[in-house]
């Protein structure tokens, strides 16, 4: 069901991949209510609204970076800053990410390995 569709515009090659997020959509649209198989062209019209949504977002954020040339998280921050939910959200996952991190760091393998000899 993975159709790969390639167009070729100015500058880069545009790859949009057709029923990417199908599996996950179904679930999700499970988990918020719809029947637990839903339909597949209303899985495939979510999947589009979700590249299209994706899309948008990386151009808006590709478009505030411009002078740099490099896309940063603060980028698409700044491009949310007028969505307080979904900025919240990103702020929520960085941290969360963040967290994770310092966690993985602060993990000693030697000091598993000997609480689990003891």
């Amino acid at each position: 069901m993975s159709d790969l569709k390639e167009t070729n515009g100015p500058g880069r090659k545009k790859t949009v991949r057709k029923g990417m997020f199908s599996k996950d959509l179904r679930l999700l649209m499970y988990g918020f209510g719809d029947v637990p198989t839903p339909a597949s062209d209303s899985i495939a019209v979510m999947d589009d609204l979700v590249i299209d949504y994706i899309t948008e977002m990386c151009q808006k954020a590709s478009g505030v970076a411009d002078t740099r040339g490099k896309v940063r998280v603060e980028d698409f921050q700044f491009v949310l800053r007028n969505d307080a939910k979904k900025l919240a959200r990103v702020e929520e996952l960085l941290y969360m990410s963040e967290d994770i991190r310092r966690a993985k760091q602060s993990f000693d393998p030697k000091e598993m390995e000997a609480a689990e000899e003891t």
